[in-house]
């Protein structure tokens, strides 16, 4: 927080200090006015984009993701969400997002919950700065990583604040600060609670440069800096990590949107006996509009993940993916993605027979599969719903980790 109140500090000098200063002529800044200038709903000086989530309202197969005593049943998630802009005399914007949703089961009603999703932003708007200042609570459950199966409850609280420097017309510089505060629901899982091993603290900071190799693509370098801490004084998770990414992103205007992201990350476990990580990783989402009809998107992803698996602190997850949309009409799609991921572990747990001999011991690796397939139909310009099928494997090395789920749901995409 005193990282956050030392850049708004020095916007507010800037501002007050910057005679020329005028609105959003940073590349940031003009991509906030655009969003601001086609959200739907105008009132007074208020402009609002409404949405409707509406995810997998149809059928799953297998609740809990067990190889065994498999639990079906029929489910929705729903709620609005909103982006509301408010300008103020052309160098303050603030904006809000808020989503409550509704998880809905038919029988399984211990899995209905509400979940909520609210962040709010301040941005000054200057000549060659955008100063801008973040805040975040969502409260949810909902699975967030490919290792555990069951949905417990997780509150998160942020705080950003970033300073972005237009240096020319083509260089720009940001630096960022970044507090998350992760609270879980305490929960057994397979022998673990899940609040006392992962609720923690996270703080990163980054410096970014960016390059402007065209209107629509930029060209950046990030280094960044992590802490970890845990709140069980007992955990032997703690940990930092220090990593440089570089890559290129898109304009979310373009044919081409999303971005390359790759680097090397050096991750400490602090704990002498746990093992640490020093390799690739990466972020990478792209689509493509290669013609009329035709598009295609690329995923790849690789990064440690904080784990529940016995004395692991992380698992390193991979994934790879692609897909395609077709337009048999123009309001009728088809959607066709797959994925393929691995999880691994770098130190060993225990199987059954529980035991002390060695024999009993071994590193978990995960495989796993993700087919989808899909038809939308165009009910406006950019808003479709579509009827999707959806098949999940993941084989194990260990056999009570074997899940195998298909889903059959109807959704919304503002992305048609």
């Amino acid at each position: 927080m005193k990282k956050i109140l030392i850049f708004l500090g020095i916007g507010l000098t800037l501002m007050i200090s910057d005679t020329a200063a005028i609105y959003g002529t940073t590349w940031k800044g003009e991509e906030l006015k655009r969003m601001r200038r086609e959200a739907a709903w105008k009132f007074g000086p208020f402009r609002i984009q409404p949405m409707l989530m509406l995810t997998n309202a149809g059928y799953d197969s297998n609740v809990y993701g067990t190889p065994y005593n498999k639990i079906k049943d029929y489910t929705f998630t729903a709620g609005p969400a909103f982006n509301i802009y408010l300008l103020i005399k052309k160098k303050i914007l603030l904006s809000l997002y808020e989503s409550p949703q509704y998880v809905y089961f038919f029988e399984t009603a211990r899995e209905r919950t509400w979940n909520n999703y609210f962040n709010g932003q301040m941005h000054l708007l200057l000549n060659k700065f955008l100063i801008s200042a973040r805040a975040g609570l969502s409260d949810a459950r909902e699975r967030w990583n490919t290792e555990i199966d069951i949905r417990p409850r997780r509150k998160e609280e942020s705080v950003q604040g970033s300073i972005l420097w237009q240096a020319s017309a083509k260089t720009s510089f940001s630096i960022s600060s970044r507090k998350a505060k992760y609270d879980y629901e305490s929960l057994e899982y397979e022998r673990f609670n899940v609040k006392e091993l992962l609720s923690r603290e996270e703080n990163y900071l980054n410096f970014v440069g960016y390059y402007q190799l065209s209107f629509r693509m930029k060209l950046f370098v990030d280094g960044e800096y992590g802490v970890f801490n845990f709140d069980n004084p007992l955990s032997l998770r703690n940990s930092r990590s220090s990593g440089v990414y570089g890559g290129f992103e898109f304009s979310p205007f373009a044919k081409i949107r999303g971005r390359i992201h790759l680097g090397y990350k050096f991750f400490n476990s602090l704990a002498p006996e746990r093992q640490d990580y020093k390799g690739l990783v990466g972020d990478t989402n792209v689509q493509l509009r290669l013609l009329r009809r035709l598009g295609v998107r690329a995923v790849y992803k690789r990064d440690v993940q904080f784990s529940l698996w016995y004395d692991n602190t992380y698992f390193l997850e991979n994934r790879v993916g692609g897909g395609a949309s077709f337009y048999v009409h123009k309001k009728i799609r088809l959607d066709y993605d797959y994925s393929l991921g691995k999880n691994s572990y770098p130190q060993k747990g225990e199987q059954p027979p529980f035991g002390n001999s060695s024999q009993n011991t071994v590193k978990r690796k995960d495989d796993y599969s993700i087919h989808s397939v899909g038809i939308y139909y165009r009910l406006k310009e950019k808003v479709g719903i579509g009827v999707v099928l959806s098949k999940w494997v993941r084989d194990s090395n260990l056999d009570w980790e074997d899940d195998q789920r298909t889903l059959v749901g109807i959704n919304l995409t503002y992305d048609f």
